[in-house]
């Protein structure tokens, strides 16, 4: 008991979380990280008059996580956008999980901006809403007007939910490191890693800062264009806990129903989605990584405007090129060149077999070979490529895979609509036209400028590098971290042969002190043996006794 006192700040909490994997049907897992024993006997009494084995593993999580409360349905939906962490169809079955919770009462909404701005919300704000236009997780929005007559949105904090979710990310990481100390069939998912990177989400939600900072770099990059909006941030009125945008008044991009009915332009719509995504990672190199329908509003002129900026990806000139050489191999139907950038985006771990794995991709990729164009469904290909390298343990970027899982978004939107719908025909000009750049001279020649600058960076460095290595070296405190099967089992072989050399050459002192120990002590004797004689070959004889059953014990192994 005291150990899980001392990792997990809230014992209640626990135990109520506790009940809840209990009576979902998790109790298989409660046995095998030794907390059934912590379920009241009464409940495991009537949970064996209850069938969970009929309902899909998958189905049984996301119901367990919308019982357990907002921090675990937004560790779901994180979940549910990385299809690189998770198995294909958990990922599909968290996509279902609403981030939708009770508001709370307007009285704490006006006790927090107040706090936060140190003014009255009547002094703030010509007007405030008293009813939210949305209550999610983390936060609640209201609309309002500014003195000058500007109509915003204002996202307020939920109160406490900092403290809530970091009581809840500790129990996550007490289950995390158990499930990873017992279940081996877990363990390859590195729970623990998984948690670790929703506490930095998490964390980076919770400062309304960091998304105005987000925001305002997404206004800049797509200032002045007709087919995407950004809201516009308003400082004055941003905290930590308080952040007002440009209110956007529009449709939902997944409320599909909305927009036939006010006859806007749908296939105008996706293309310029589509356009703005494709933009935003391979010429802003930021994009939004929350990629659901629900973060992306539909303007009256069919233009895209996206809210909500908690989290954003980043692709870097590397990554750009690697990801374009994916999406113009899958559109070219070229899968040599699919494979090869795959490998080598990728990041190794253990145990990866290398042959097993081209053949995988190859067996994805070999349909394309026989395919139109218009046939081929890039959504379908990228999750199988990302549910593919999951399974042979190989790390693809996680910017990588936020894309991916835009990319696959918008295409089950646009298939939603339209059943004939076929993205390859939207992307195709845009890959084409970033591969065309990549050949222009003046490209070429920035990226020589470019790698000239590193190896500048390089050769600068390397005298110093070089010297402080080698003085290392010449002090002996150079470490080389060296993990390998047969370095260990060859280290093994070394230190019993040690153990074997030290008993022998032992036994030989003992018969060569014996020996002399004949013919020169004087005094008591056993068997006519001087005593001191006697006791070193007894000696020497239970020593030879020990190495021979050594010996013969690892012959028999």
């Amino acid at each position: 008991m005291f150990h899980i006192i001392k990792e997990v700040r809230d014992l209640n909490r626990f135990n109520q979380i506790l009940a809840v994997l209990f009576e979902e049907g998790f109790d298989f897992l409660l046995a095998k990280i030794g907390l059934k024993h912590r379920i009241p006997f009464t409940k495991r009494l009537k949970s064996k008059l209850r069938k969970h084995q009929e309902i899909k593993p998958e189905l049984r999580l996301r119901r367990t996580l919308e019982r357990l409360g907002p921090t675990f349905i937004k560790f779901g939906q994180v979940l549910s956008v990385r299809p690189d962490l998770i198995p294909k169809e958990y990922s599909k079955e968290l996509e279902k999980l609403q981030d939708s919770v009770p508001p709370f009462p307007f009285s704490d909404i006006k006790d927090i901006i107040e706090k936060e701005f140190g003014k009255s919300l009547e002094h703030l704000f010509l007007h405030f809403e008293k009813k939210p236009i949305a209550s999610a997780s983390i936060s609640q929005v209201h609309a309002a007007m500014l003195k000058t007559g500007e109509k915003v949105a204002v996202k307020v904090q939920r109160p406490h939910v900092k403290k809530i979710m970091e009581t809840d990310i500790d129990i996550m990481y007490y289950f995390a490191n158990l499930l990873e100390r017992n279940i081996d069939k877990i363990k390859k998912y590195k729970p623990a890693k998984i948690v670790s990177e929703f506490k930095e989400w998490t964390e980076k939600e919770l400062d309304f800062r960091l998304e105005a900072r987000n925001a305002k770099r997404f206004y800049q990059n797509f200032k002045g264009s007709k087919s995407v909006h950004i809201p516009k941030v308003y400082d004055e009125f941003t905290t930590e806990k308080v952040l007002t945008l440009e209110f956007i008044d529009g449709i939902e991009l997944h409320n599909i129903k909305e927009i036939k009915k006010r006859n806007l332009d749908f296939a105008r719509i996706i293309n310029n989605g589509f356009e703005a995504i494709l933009t935003q990672v391979f010429v802003h190199g930021i994009f939004h990584a929350d990629p659901h329908p629900g973060n992306m509003i539909i303007m009256k002129d069919n233009s895209i405007a996206f809210v909500d900026f908690g989290i954003v990806g980043y692709f870097d000139e590397k990554l750009k090129n690697k990801s374009v050489d994916l999406l113009y191999g899958i559109v070219e139907q070229d899968d040599e060149l699919i494979i090869d950038t795959l490998l080598s985006m990728g990041m190794e771990s253990e145990d990866i077999d290398f042959e097993q794995l081209k053949t995988d991709i190859g067996f994805i990729i070999q349909p394309l070979q026989h395919s139109s164009i218009k046939e081929i469904k890039v959504s379908k290909i990228l999750e199988e490529i990302l549910d593919t390298a999951l399974s042979h343990n190989l790390r693809v970027p996680a910017s990588f895979v936020l894309f991916g899982k835009t990319i696959i978004t918008l295409e089950g939107v646009a298939l939603e609509y339209d059943p004939d719908f076929k993205m390859v025909e939207t992307t195709k000009p845009f890959i084409e036209k970033i591969v065309a750049r990549r050949a222009s001279p003046l490209y070429v020649w920035k990226s020589f400028m470019h790698n000239i600058n590193r190896y500048r960076k390089f050769a600068d460095e390397f005298p110093e590098k070089a010297e402080r290595a080698l003085d290392k070296i010449q002090r002996g405190t150079i470490k080389v971290d060296i993990e390998d099967t047969d370095i260990k089992k060859l280290s093994l072989e070394i230190d019993k042969s040690s153990n074997r050399v030290s008993y022998g050459l032992l036994v030989a002192a003992l018969l060569i002190t014996s020996a002399i120990l004949v013919n020169v002590e004087k005094g008591p004797s056993i068997f006519g043996i001087p005593f001191l004689a006697f006791a070193g070959f007894i000696f020497a004889f239970f020593f030879t006794v020990i190495l021979f059953i050594s010996i013969i014990r690892e012959k028999h192994w």
